[in-house]
């Protein structure tokens, strides 16, 4: 194996951070990395309705394209996971050398930084029981109406369910991690909050916001229909919940409240009275119908009526900053090398071999 220096990448796959290469591969140098001498590999990642790896050579795609603390991690484990992350993205785009070997290195980092986890949460005994992610599934699943949607939902997103599973135990694993890690944050003193307020005032200032009623309506000609509806006795919210296109209409078209502000079409409400209706209004989703259900004016917390939030947001805030710093120790410390051969080898490929 020749030696080469390691180079220096910077991980920002889920935040922040800064990655620096640990021991060689070679045992004759501790700052080598491996190098097969494969620049003809022609290794593929096919994007398109099936993700997967390919290669002249079946053998060549269990070689390590990294090792993480002596734990290898093959090219089609990496192949495979740049297929997940391009498989929905537009294939002149993903094929373009720039966007490819960004692509690369945040599939990469993701790996390196998804490893170091890992083998920490097993060092910690630290894991996700069958019990957890079976809980986590029966979860999601009961946000869609039946099984068939849930499905749907996979097969627009182009995964398969094993795929998913893999990918949802993981995010639950690095939950429990970020927990255990920052389990000791310390808690605010009222001179941070205090500071924390003043130093935010405006996030805290709430502008007049109204909440309504409305039936959303793809056609004009519908929406004249459901207008006569209404001048006949008809109730907006038995409509809504008959005819509206909008995620609210289960609710009966009751949007919650609405900031001034937040759509044209829903600007005119804050000069109505408290139970008028609109006319037809057009806007880019559709044709809207709106009764004003409530009004308030602007807004300006005090202290005392945003403690809570803010004592949350400095908690999350400095949990962040915790398992950032215990982040790039895990990085710091690792040994972590890459084959850069290998790497640069891979290249994208869509299912029309395009």
């Amino acid at each position: 194996m020749s030696a080469q220096n390691f180079k220096c990448f910077t991980l920002k796959p889920r935040s922040s951070r800064l990655f620096r290469s640990g021991q060689g591969m070679s045992q004759r140098n501790s700052r080598s990395v491996l190098t097969l001498g494969l620049a003809a590999l022609g290794l593929i990642a096919l994007v398109g309705c099936s993700p997967q790896c390919t290669s002249r050579s079946g053998r060549l795609v269990q070689r390590p394209v990294l090792i993480v603390n002596s734990e290898p991690i093959s090219t089609r484990v990496l192949s495979e996971r740049l297929a997940q992350l391009l498989r929905n993205r537009d294939p002149l785009s993903v094929k373009d050398p720039q966007n490819l070997e960004r692509s690369k290195r945040e599939v990469t980092n993701n790996l390196i930084v998804e490893t170091l986890t890992r083998q920490w949460a097993e060092k910690n005994k630290i894991q996700v029981s069958p019990e957890d992610l079976d809980r986590r599934i029966t979860s999601i699943r009961a946000e869609y109406k039946d099984e068939i949607s849930f499905r749907r939902m996979l097969a627009e997103e182009n995964l398969a369910f094993d795929i998913w599973r893999d990918s949802l135990q993981r995010s639950l694993l690095e939950k429990k991690v970020f927990e255990a890690v920052t389990a000791q944050t310390p808690a605010a003193t009222e001179i941070e909050l205090k500071e924390l307020f003043q130093n935010n005032k405006a996030h805290f200032d709430r502008p007049p916001r109204v909440r309504l009623r409305q039936i959303l309506l793809e056609r004009e000609e519908d929406a004249q229909r459901i207008m006569e509806e209404l001048l006949k006795g008809k109730k907006l919210e038995d409509l809504a919940r008959q005819f509206s296109i909008a995620p609210e209409a289960p609710q009966g078209g009751d949007t919650g409240w609405i900031e001034k502000g937040s759509l044209d079409v829903f600007d005119m409400a804050f000069k109505m009275g408290i139970g008028q209706r609109s006319k037809i209004l057009k806007s880019p989703f559709g044709w809207h119908i709106y009764e004003v259900l409530a009004k308030e004016g602007e807004r300006k917390l005090k202290f005392d009526q945003v403690r809570e939030q803010l004592i949350r947001e400095h908690r999350e805030a400095a949990a962040q900053r915790l398992y950032r710093t215990w982040l790039e120790e895990q990085i710091r410390s690792a040994s972590v090398k890459i084959d850069e051969t290998i790497l640069s080898s891979i290249v994208i490929s869509t299912d029309s071999g395009e």
